[in-house]
């Protein structure tokens, strides 16, 4: 799923203008505190981006405009592998499929399912336990997130809720699978206060175990640290448990029980709180309508994937663990998220009967249901096998699970390639207690390996790291420019950039001080993998029917884009040629409201005056009447783009600029090189700053 496929060269583009305008805009704004034209600000913004675009620098200009010149002057190559050829057919088989493919819940399984039987296995896991709201309730709540922003000044950097549809995945490790089907629903709608619940609920969580010492695990690394500190091992059993639906399960009642204890540990302030118990009102999207639990806890969830899900959950499980103290020390008992791991030592197994009793209870009487097995020698825990019977600890895979990596010829850059196989040698050498254990595991690993095109041996290297500390380095601020990796591209991009970089800022430069080799990094990005094509793939299938437009005109030889002028979401472009039919200039625009919209505007700029400096368009047309000239504009589409304008990145915009950067040089093209670096027009109406009270 995460093998990289070969782009196309109109993909690459894209998305090199994309990190291509990013670095500029993040130039742009360090060169303007550097001059003294932009004050730090104060404010908190918990990792929201600005939506605001610099204004340009003049100095800056030159090395901006070779950049785009670069863009321009990409070459590709034709790139002959029989990996990426045959990923190649693989997507070529998946876009002509008539069948959704769905990935398994804990695996790396894919399962193929009809649309029919999806959408009634997706229904069934959704009336289960959400029922139907309505829009204005979901309004509702953006408001109450608008209030909070402004109180913390940041409403012109959050959107609104995602809207984005519910999902299911498989649960194939589950009992009685493939006869009896299980599914996990996922909930990928999440309100963007989660992100600032997640720094609120981290400070939290951090103070409590520093001073409550309660074990929660955060990898299997802290596991295998708590593990080797039990004392007594072969006298002990392990106790198991898995709290069942841990995330869903959450009640009202339980949250403000586990607020009321880290009260003790942490002072809260109630716009802390405020802002804790908003993100938790989320809702769910199936069939384009908001759904909410039907538990009578109006507006009360902690879904699977929310920004601060974990933290809640582990906030929850330091209380849980508090209580458990009474029942076993709580140094010998930890949770990950919903994995709880503890030892009973010395215990007879009456005695351990009665502790599984008191455990149960325990969660019991918080709302929660678990699966619980004592008298245990051995256990299988995350992704460890550890048996205390000869101490040691080995790698888990669960069933049906094969270990997959990506392939060593994925379009991917090299330096992921290479680290890989030893990044694989660590991670199961850390998982081994022992060499011997090493090498019993690492033949699975080691054939994933070589399927996947690797000849690198694993060797066991736990034993040869080294303890020395490494001298503490300075810290520099950073800028990096990440353009896409993708081996069909002859040109260097990054040996171009940094070349651009020392050119235009040599050492007499007032610049030089911030844009030089020592705080200016290159680092490739990777473009779309195969699991981004499936998911496509899978969202083409579920819409109900294919989207037609059509025409409105009165006479339909009038159409300007001829029976196509309804259409939304286009880049469009609009050729002025004279009276004897000679094309003069080209402009390219845009519109994600229907174009027949956008060319009544353009109409009404190029017949009333006062309207002449509206667009680039609008002020050629009334040069040429001015001269004595009547224009004649012939429209057609360039490109139809799909989705919305989300995570700062419009593929609207970004089409556009692909076309603009395509005939920067032709001195035909109306349009300017200041266009490439612009604030994205349509995510305002995302921002919660917009969002107004519904009448």
């Amino acid at each position: 799923m995460k093998n990289v496929p070969l782009p196309t060269e109109r993909e690459y583009k894209i998305q090199l203008i994309s990190k291509v305008e990013q670095f500029i805009k993040r130039m742009r704004w360090k060169a303007l505190r550097f001059l003294g034209k932009l004050e730090d600000s104060e404010i908190e913004t918990f990792g929201f981006s600005t939506t605001y675009c610099p204004s340009p620098v003049e100095d800056l200009i030159p090395f901006e405009n070779d950049l785009m010149k670069m863009i321009k002057d990409i070459e590709f190559r034709k790139v002959n592998d029989s990996f990426l050829n045959a990923m190649s057919e693989d997507i070529k088989n998946i876009n002509n499929m008539n069948h959704l493919l769905i990935s398994a819940d804990k695996s790396s399984n894919i399962y193929k399912f009809d649309k029919d039987d999806y959408s009634k296995h997706l229904q069934n896991n959704v009336t289960k336990t959400y029922k139907k709201s309505n829009q204005n309730t979901v309004n509702t709540v953006n408001l109450e997130a608008k209030k909070i922003a402004e109180n913390l000044s940041i409403t012109n950097r959050v959107e609104k809720m995602l809207e984005n549809e519910a999902f299911i995945t498989v649960k194939d490790h589950k009992e009685g699978f493939p006869h009896r089907l299980s599914f996990r629903l996922l909930n990928p709608s999440k309100s963007n206060m989660g992100k600032i619940s997640k720094c609120i609920l981290d400070k939290i969580n951090s103070a409590i175990i520093s001073q409550t010492k309660v074990n929660q695990w955060k990898n299997s690394k802290s596991v295998i640290n708590w593990y080797d500190n039990l004392p007594e091992k072969h006298n002990s059993s392990f106790i198991c448990f898995d709290v069942e639906n841990f995330y869903p399960s959450i009640s009202k009642q339980l949250f403000d029980n586990t607020i009321s204890f880290a009260k003790q540990y942490i002072n809260i302030p109630d716009q802390d709180l405020e802002i804790i118990l908003h993100s938790r009102k989320t809702f769910l999207f199936y069939s384009e309508e908001p759904w909410v639990k039907k538990t009578g806890e109006e507006q009360f969830d902690v879904p699977m994937g929310c920004y601060d899900g974990a933290e809640v959950c582990e906030i929850v499980g330091a209380y849980l663990l508090n209580q458990l103290s009474s029942i076993i020390d709580k140094r010998y008992i930890g949770l990950y998220r919903d994995d709880g791991l503890g030892v009973l030592c010395n215990m007879s197994g009456p005695e351990m009967e009665r502790a599984k009793k008191a455990i149960t209870r325990i969660f019991k009487d918080n709302g929660l249901s678990i699966t619980i097995e004592t008298h245990l020698k051995s256990v299988d825990f995350l992704d460890l096998t550890l048996n205390l019977t000869d101490s040691s600890y080995r790698p888990y895979q669960k069933p049906n699970s094969v270990p997959l990596y990506v392939h060593k010829n994925s379009n991917h850059p090299s330096t992921i390639i290479k680290h890989l196989p030893k990044s694989i040698e660590k991670r199961i050498s850390e998982a081994s207690s022992n060499e011997q254990i090493f090498k019993s595991a690492i033949p699975t690993y080691q054939q994933s390996l070589k399927l996947s095109g690797y000849d690198e041996n694993l060797t066991y290297t736990k034993n040869n790291q080294t303890s020395e500390k490494t001298a503490a380095k300075r810290k520099r601020n950073i800028l990096w420019f990440n353009p896409p990796f993708s081996k069909s591209v002859k040109t260097n991009v990054g040996k171009i950039f940094l070349r651009l970089l020392k050119k235009h800022f040599p050492p007499t430069n007032k610049f030089s001080k911030i844009f030089n080799r020592n705080n200016v990094k290159i680092s490739y990005s990777c473009m779309r993998n195969i699991k981004s094509y499936i998911d496509s793939h899978n969202k083409k299938i579920l819409k109900s029917e294919k989207e037609t437009f059509g025409c409105n005109c009165r006479t339909k030889s009038d159409c300007p884009l001829s029976g196509e002028c309804l259409t939304p979401k286009i880049v469009y472009e609009a050729c002025i040629t004279n009276n004897s039919n000679n094309e003069i200039k080209t402009y390219i625009g845009l519109t994600e409201r229907a174009f027949k919209e956008r060319f009544n505007n353009h109409t009404k700029d190029c017949k009333h005056i006062k309207y002449k400096n509206s667009t680039e368009l609008a002020k050629y047309i009334w040069s040429l009447k001015e001269n004595g000239i009547t224009p004649r504009i012939t429209w057609r589409i360039l490109s139809k783009v799909h989705g919305e304008p989300r995570n700062k990145c419009c593929k609207l915009c970004l089409m556009e600029k692909y076309f603009i950067i395509s005939q920067i040089d032709n001195n035909n093209l109306l349009n300017k090189r200041s266009e490439f670096i612009t604030k994205c027009r349509h995510i305002n109406k995302f921002l919660l700053n917009n969002v107004k009270k519904k009448r």
